[in-house]
């Protein structure tokens, strides 16, 4: 934009739109003359800064859109421009540091989106001239305090702080802030909440604060929280909920509480929640629930408590309650249900029971479900269905029964279930099924008796008229169907009897009409004949795989005109008749998979013009005429793998013109003909594998003959070489190429020149040395590229040029022992596995320049040293896996810079030496546990010293790791009566953020007193201290760890110290709490020291101020200047009258004497001409009368 961009519409533009540009300042210039714009949107740009001069304003702009821009950095000066905004989004920034005065002058602010940014700290009063603000939204950000932050705003309504790193929630966070509605802080690091931080928060309707690390919630927590609906703490810690934690929150109406590690569920806890609709308890570890705990809930609709230890359960939901929905039961241990568990229950409709120990169903059990639809028991242990136990469940229409212990159906079993539509008894012992056993099932549509013993299925075992369309008998041991077993099943569209023991005989017996699916595999059907298919006359799809049939007759289908999907798969099929496919006019997809053939049968699959998909694998081919497929024009699939197929011919006189993809994987082919299918225009996709290749075939595959080939797998051939040393031609369509599991040793610079559109490469499993001078250059669409399990040593940066769009790069399992520098080109490169290398030390730049890097892996090398700027400049790096190395220090220093973005790192499996060095380690992976896995099996253990090895890292107290004081010396200096010089000795530890000095006197405690110091203060002089008095002195380091003491330690203990020393005198007032932790500790140093006597106590009455001090030590002083001042003044003002005197004497003795006739004449003796030249001196006044003073 330039300054005029706009000329002529200053007054008529409101709303403006320049998202999505390259503009790297804001256009201020060009705005500024429109006075009546309101809304702009300045999104997706470049912009890292407002600068504007100090006279030009946006004084009508509301609404301001800086999202998806590059600001770094909010300092106090940048909005001024736009004061009267009331909407600012600056989502998904680069901002780390925002001013705490930044926000002071948008008085009208009302939202404020600073998601998806990387700050880290802001200061208690950012928001506090805020008084209209009514969202803020810092999700996706990387804060650890937000106390103070959200207080005393009025009209704040809703907080945004998901995916942050807060370590604890104090009372003071939203103190007097009683409108706020919303608060989001999922996915943080909370470990602590005080018992009334919410207290003030009368409006609180919905809390969410799952993914934390809360393992306790006080009893009062919501005690003020009336208007609470909606509460999330899943995904915690919790182990107990106290009863009357719910006391005062009436109107909750989803409680989300899944995930934590609950052992029992106390009566009384959610008694006071008449309005409760929703309640997760799911995989915690419950194992009991008092009688009653649910009894209150009467609006309850759905509750799962599934994936716990339950073994029983009695009487716990609210009786003749019309609101349960739904109930989820599963995943337990239950073995026994109390008769009246479900009494009342009249509006349930989903029951989950299944995973379980249930042995029985007793007839009262669902006597009150009488709108129930569906009911899962499966995986349980059931073996007896007492009569009547579905009796009440007229609308049940799913029920699941599958994986108990069922022998046998009666006939009243499922008498009145009228409206079933599914029903599973799969993976059962029924043996036997009563004839009327399912006569009143008039909806079934759904039957699945899948391995059950039934051996014989007789003729009323499906009444006539059942409307089953799907029915499952495999693995059934059917050895006989009796004639007229299906009769009655009109409706029955699929039937799988695989895997069981049917002969022909029996196939006559399914006269089936609408029958379109019928899977038979597994049966021995060795005497196939004509008949055995002739009563299914609609069929579509039949699998016949592994029927043992050696010879199929020519009119075996010849009833079957639509088939479409034929499987005729693990046989021992030679040869096939001429005509058997004749009547199949819809034939697509035919699989003779693993029979005899020698050749195709291109006789019998002539003029079978519909055929798309044909599979020849497994066979005893070993040459292939390919002219034999000209009778399937239509044909796109086609696969010859695993046979021994050592020639191809015939391909001049092939035209497959719709051929997609052919499988010669698994052959003996060592060349093939140069007019290799070059008639298919349209073949993509070609498995040229485990062959006998030494080169690429190129003139086979090249652009001559498949010009749209896309995808080659010629992996497992002994290729050393891609390329002959004869003319080659390039593959232009070529994007995704498998070379693996082969023989090369070199990648030269001429190995991919001809792959120009090659997007993904895998070269893994070789025998790779060597990466020839600008072997990738002409792959500059390269996305991935995998050259895992080799054997390269060395990688130099100019090896990677050409790289420009690459992302996902492997080089696992080589032998690598240094990283050379990535070069500037491979700036999109996201994922990099350099992992089970021989790497020892990570440089400062290798990754400079790797901008867009996500996940790093670096696992299995013996790293020991990484610079600390190893990881400075990768932004986007969300993943970094340092498992299995040498380090005996991990390095936080590198980990610092990634804290705001990172979301996963893993150090485990490293030989760490649990010592002093490693506190601040332990200090920052306890702020930062969601960043590490938390199974045990993969987190970082000690290995020295000995009474630690193995123990799990973060788990240890800080005692056990150091127990060597922070503050080693503490001594007292220039004691005076009213004064005292401390300094201290500390030993080098960089956690250290400051110091805090704290004293009191010992003999009378009226108040402790101190002051926060910087980090490099080592000495403090403590002033108006009482002569005579002891008082006991204490240094605290300040770090970390203090997060882990009570508040009462003052809240400047759990933020950095300002770096600058302070040179005010005034000491802080500190809260008479913090006596507890004046006392040694390997964090804190304290000793007691008398100050000296008084010379004159008698002048000294009252030392509340410290004036009489000040004049006892100065009163000398005083008076000597207030005598000085008056002799000084006596003497000047003699001096003064002797001057004066003396020059009237003077002025007197030199006046010349005039006589009196030339006195009225003298002033026009003057001439015109001198008076104007003396008149125009500069000094001509000044020269009058001047007396000198000696």
């Amino acid at each position: 934009t330039t300054d005029y961009s706009f000329a002529g519409l200053e007054a008529t533009i409101s709303e403006l739109d320049i998202s999505g540009n390259e503009l790297r300042d804001f256009p201020m210039n060009a705005l500024k003359r429109l006075e009546q714009l309101q809304q702009l949107r300045l999104a997706v740009n470049q912009i890292s800064a407002i600068t504007s001069d100090s006279y030009s304003h946006l004084n009508s702009l509301i609404n301001l859109d800086l999202s998806f821009n590059r600001f770094r950095k909010i300092n106090r000066e940048t909005f001024k421009v736009c004061l009267a905004l009331r909407t600012l989004s600056l989502f998904n920034n680069e901002i780390e540091t925002i001013h705490a005065q930044t926000f002071i002058m948008l008085r009208d602010l009302e939202s404020l989106d600073l998601s998806h940014n990387r700050i880290g700290y802001l200061d208690s009063t950012t928001f506090r001239h805020n008084k209209r603000i009514r969202s803020i939204d810092l999700s996706h950000n990387h804060l650890h305090y937000v106390g103070g932050l959200f207080a005393f705003l009025p009209d704040l309504k809703e907080v945004f702080l998901t995916e942050n790193n807060i370590l604890q929630v104090l009372r003071d966070t939203f103190t007097d802030s009683m409108n706020i509605s919303v608060i989001y802080m999922q996915a943080n690091s909370i470990s602590r909440i005080d018992d009334d931080t919410f207290f003030t928060l009368t409006n609180l309707t919905q809390l969410h604060m799952g993914s934390n690390f809360i393992s306790h919630l006080p009893a009062r927590i919501f005690a003020n929280n009336s208007n609470l609906t909606s509460l999330s703490l899943d995904g915690n810690q919790l182990n107990e909920l106290e009863p009357g934690i719910f006391g005062k929150t009436l109107a909750l109406r989803e409680i989300r509480l899944h995930n934590n590690r609950l052992r029992a569920v106390q009566r009384g806890v959610f008694d006071p929640l008449p309005n409760l609709l929703e309640l997760h308890l799911q995989h915690n570890e419950i194992s009991s629930v008092d009688e009653g705990a649910f009894r209150t809930l009467q609006m309850l609709a759905h509750i799962n408590l599934q994936a716990n230890f339950i073994a029983m359960l009695g009487d716990v939901f609210p009786p003749n309650s019309t609101a349960l929905v739904s109930l989820q039961l599963d995943d337990n241990a239950i073995a026994t249900l109390h008769s009246g568990v479900f009494k009342g229950q009249s509006n349930s409709q989903i029951i989950w029971l299944g995973h379980n120990r249930l042995a029985a169903l007793d007839r009262l059990l669902f006597r009150d479900l009488e709108a129930v639809q569906k009911i899962y028991l499966n995986n349980n242990s059931i073996s007896f269905i007492e009569d009547g136990a579905f009796a009440a469940l007229a609308t049940l229409k799913h029920l699941d029964l599958s994986h108990n212990r069922l022998r046998r159906i009666k006939a009243d079993t499922f008498a009145e279930l009228a409206e079933l539509d599914e029903l599973d008894l799969s993976h059962n012992r029924v043996e036997e099924i009563e004839g009327d056993a399912l006569m009143h099932l008039k909806k079934l549509e759904r039957l699945a008796l899948a391995f059950n013993p039934l051996k014989v299925l007789n003729s009323s075992i499906f009444p006539k008229g059942l409307p089953i369309r799907v029915l499952s008998l495999v693995n059934c041991s059917l050895c006989q169907i009796e004639p007229n077993a299906f009769a009655g099943l009109n409706n029955l569209n699929e039937l799988s009897l695989a895997s069981n023991q049917l002969s022909v005989r029996d196939l006559r017996h399914l006269n089936i009409p609408g029958l379109r699916v019928l899977k038979l595999s597994l049966n021995n059907l060795r005497n196939l004949d004509e008949r055995a298919l002739n009563g299914l006359p609609s069929l579509q799809e039949l699998a016949l795989h592994n029927c043992s049939i050696e010879k199929l007759p020519a009119g075996v289908f010849a009833k079957n005109k639509n088939i479409i999907k034929l499987d005729l798969s693990a046989n021992s099929l030679s040869a096939l008749y001429s005509s058997i496919f004749l009547q199949l006019n819809i034939l697509q997809e035919l699989n003779l998979n693993d029979n005899q053939f020698i050749q195709i049968p291109h006789i019998a699959l002539s003029n079978i013009s519909t055929m798309e998909r044909l599979a020849l694998a497994r066979n005893k081919f070993v040459t292939l005429e390919v002219y034999h497929l000209n009778g399937m024009p239509n044909l796109r699939h086609l696969d010859l793998s695993h046979n021994s197929i050592s020639g191809l011919t015939g391909f001049s006189s092939t035209s497959l013109s719709r051929l997609v993809s052919v499988d010669l994987s698994k052959n003996r082919l060592a060349t093939i003909p140069a007019n290799f299918f070059h008639k298919s225009a349209l073949l993509k996709w070609l498995d040229l594998s485990e062959n006998r290749f030494h080169h690429v075939p190129n003139a086979a595959l090249s652009e001559t003959t498949l010009p749209g080939l896309g995808w080659l797998n010629v992996s497992g051939n002994p290729i050393v070489n891609m390329h002959d040393n004869g003319p080659v031609r390039s593959y232009p369509a070529l994007e995704e190429m498998y070379l693996q599991h082969s023989e090369l040793i070199v990648i030269t610079s001429k190995e991919f020149e001809l792959f120009p559109s090659l997007l993904h490469a895998h070269l893994s499993y070789n025998s790779v040395l060597k990466i020839s001078p600008g072997a990738f250059s002409s792959l500059t669409q390269l996305i991935s590229l995998d050259l895992g399990v080799n054997q390269i040593e060395i990688i130099p940066q100019e090896r990677l040029y050409g790289l420009n769009s690459i992302r996902v790069l492997n080089v696992t399992k080589n032998r690598l022992s240094e990283l050379d520098d990535f070069p500037k080109n491979m700036q999109s490169l996201q994922v990099l596995d350099v992992s089970f290398n021989r790497l020892t030390r990570i440089k400062k730049t290798t990754f400079n320049y790797l901008y867009s890097l996500t996940e790093l892996y670096l696992q299995g090398n013996a790293i020991s040293a990484v610079a600390a700027d190893a990881f400075r400049l990768l932004k986007e790096l969300k993943v970094l896996d340092l498992n299995r190395n040498h380090f005996e220090q991990i390095p936080l220093e590198a980990f610092k810079p990634l804290e705001a973005q990172i979301q996963s790192i893993r150090s485990d499996g490293n030989p760490l030496i649990c010592n002093c060095n490693a506190e601040e380690l332990w200090e920052w992976f306890k702020d930062h546990r969601k960043l590490m896995d938390q199974s045990g099996d993969q987190l970082l253990k000690c290995e020295q010293p000995a009474e630690l090895h193995g123990r799990v890292f973060v788990e240890l107290e800080p005692k056990q790791i150091c127990n060597q004081p922070v503050v080693v010396k503490l001594g007292i200096q220039d004691i005076q009566p009213f004064s005292v010089v401390v300094s201290w000795q500390s030993r080098d530890h960089s956690g250290v953020h400051g110091y805090q000095v704290a004293y009191y006197s010992v003999d009378s405690l009226n108040e402790v007193r101190g002051k926060i110091l910087s980090q490099s203060t080592r000495s403090l002089k403590l002033t108006s201290l009482y002569p005579g008095t002891k008082y006991r002195i204490c240094v605290l380091a300040l770090g970390n760890w203090a997060t882990l003491q009570s508040k009462a330690t003052s809240r400047l203990i759990m933020r950095k110290a300002s770096q600058e020393n302070s040179t005010i005198d005034e000491f802080d007032a500190m809260h008479n709490g913090i006596l507890a932790f004046l006392v040694d500790t390997a964090t804190t140093r304290c000793t007691e020291v008398l100050t000296l006597g008084a010379p004159d106590l008698s002048v000294l009455q009252d030392h509340s101020m410290g004036v009489q001090s000040l004049l006892t030590r100065r009163l000398g002083l005083i008076v000597g200047c207030c005598l000085g001042f008056v002799v000084f003044v006596f003497l000047v003002s003699i001096l003064g009258y002797l001057k004066v005197k003396k020059e009237r004497r003077c002025l007197k003795r030199d006046q010349p004497a005039v006589p009196p006739e030339y006195m009225s004449y003298r002033h026009f003796s003057i001439q015109s001409g001198e008076l104007a030249e003396r008149s125009g001196h500069p000094h001509f006044i000044s020269d009058i009368n001047t007396t000198t003073l000696n």
